[in-house]
């Protein structure tokens, strides 16, 4: 077959397969000749490992690679770029990074044909969704170095959807808008549009009955599948067809848009664009890759970016890869059970958060929560916060039962009144450590 290179960017469904493969192995052939030319950081991989551009011609040849490291973005990027840029500095329009939660925070650097590309990739995500131009979006991630909110922006308006940029805060104002406004899709964190559900309740405004909301696209933090069904639940979705769909992205790759749930994922799978992100899936502990459905961490090459390319940037996201089973050819990968830099150490046993929470979003009963790793003294605790309206030991008993039976361990069960717990408006933080 001819190279595909010119192709609608937004439209999920323009490559076959084999086109999404050739395009993967040409702009890895150009991104592989741009970083040794071009980025201090990776001429040097190459040359202290006697490699060549013509060395590295296909992806199983990239293990010939290290791989990157948050840390490697640390010492050698912060904050404008430095020996990870493959651009002249006159070239750069701007930069995200990240929270700086873990640390030092990552910073990525754009030129306007990395904006271009994120803005297509975005819409791109947003249209596998179900977002159309007739909608009406309010975008509630928070705006600034943070990239939820100007990358949700830019893809909302690239597809020529009506774009309500309202980022976080003035929760309440926020939740007669929705009604005002007739909005029809809304973003942000999950945990804020929780939030927002919530404040709907407060304000007796009636989300069946006084919303036109059929689309909820939640990203930026860990979720389960029982999250993204209570939002469902609470906002109404499916009264109008509509769902709670996972947006994926991380700042390192551009931010939003890397990967998408589709309507028909059941809150399993997202495809991931493979035409501008060659994905590895390895074994955490020994770094060798793992076979098709096997969970591991996520590793990513940056097949388009300009300003600063990757090469086997390790995400610390614990996923797996399969091929696309529907009209959609790009590849998908499993919800994300977590992050590598999340797994809490107790008592012997790595627990992952998501798996408590998936437990605990499954009931009802369950307002909020918090999950407390006590260890103060020699006999830790794991104890778990939970808001609700209705207390019973019989609800503690099945909390407590099938905790153990995900997590391999035996929680304690506290109930606390209703707003007790603190909310969140961007990432939630619901994990607390005691040391």
């Amino acid at each position: 077959m001819s190279l595909k290179l010119t192709y609608n960017e937004v439209d999920p469904k323009a490559l076959t397969k084999e086109e999404v493969r050739e395009v993967q192995r040409f702009r890895l052939r150009s991104l592989i000749k741009r970083v040794y030319e071009n980025s201090p950081y990776y001429h040097k991989l190459f040359k202290e490992r006697g490699l060549t551009p013509d060395d590295i011609k296909a992806p199983e040849d990239l293990v010939k690679l290290p791989f990157t490291y948050k840390d490697d973005l640390r010492r050698h990027a912060y904050p404008h770029g430095g020996d990870f840029l493959a651009v002249p500095f006159e070239n750069l329009v701007g930069w995200h990074m990240t929270s700086g939660t873990t640390g030092i925070p990552t910073v990525n650097a754009y030129t306007w044909s990395d904006v271009e590309v994120w803005s297509n990739l975005v819409a791109r995500s947003l249209v596998a969704a179900g977002v159309t131009k007739n909608d009406i979006v309010m975008n509630i991630y928070g705006y600034g170095l943070f990239t939820g909110g100007i990358g949700l922006h830019q893809g909302i308006q690239r597809i020529g959807a009506k774009v309500i940029p309202w980022s976080t805060g003035r929760t309440e104002a926020l939740a007669r808008a929705l009604k005002d406004f007739k909005t029809t899709v809304i973003t942000g964190t999950p945990s804020y549009e929780l939030l927002v559900a919530e404040t709907l309740r407060k304000l007796n405004i009636d989300a069946e009955k006084e919303l036109q909301l059929r689309l909820a696209i939640p990203g930026a933090e860990a979720m389960t599948k029982e999250m993204l069904k209570r939002i469902e639940d609470e906002l109404s979705l499916k009264t109008r067809g509509g769902r709670a769909l996972e947006i994926y992205g991380l700042t390192e790759a551009l931010g939003p848009g890397v990967a998408q749930e589709c309507p028909d994922d059941n809150h399993e799978w997202l495809h991931i664009w493979t035409d501008h992100y060659l994905v590895e899936i390895i074994d955490p502990e020994t770094g060798e890759r793992v076979s098709e459905d096997e969970k591991g961490e996520m590793v990513i090459t940056t097949l388009s970016k300009e300003a600063m390319p990757l090469i086997r940037y390790r995400t610390r996201d614990i996923t797996s890869l399969i091929e696309s089973d529907d009209e959609i050819p790009f590849p998908k990968i499993r919800m994300l059970k977590g992050r590598l830099d999340d797994v809490i150490f107790y008592k012997g046993v790595k627990l992952f958060p998501t798996a408590i929470a998936n437990v605990l979003m499954s009931y009802e009963e369950v307002k909020e929560f918090q999950i407390v790793v006590d260890k103060t003294n020699r006999e830790n605790r794991l104890i778990i916060k939970v808001e609700t309206e209705k207390p019973s030991e019989k609800l503690v008993e099945k909390l407590i039962e099938e905790i153990r039976t995900v997590a391999f361990v035996t929680p304690e069960v506290e109930f606390v009144s209703l707003g007790t717990l603190p909310r969140f408006e961007g990432k939630s933080k619901r994990v607390v450590i005691k040391e």
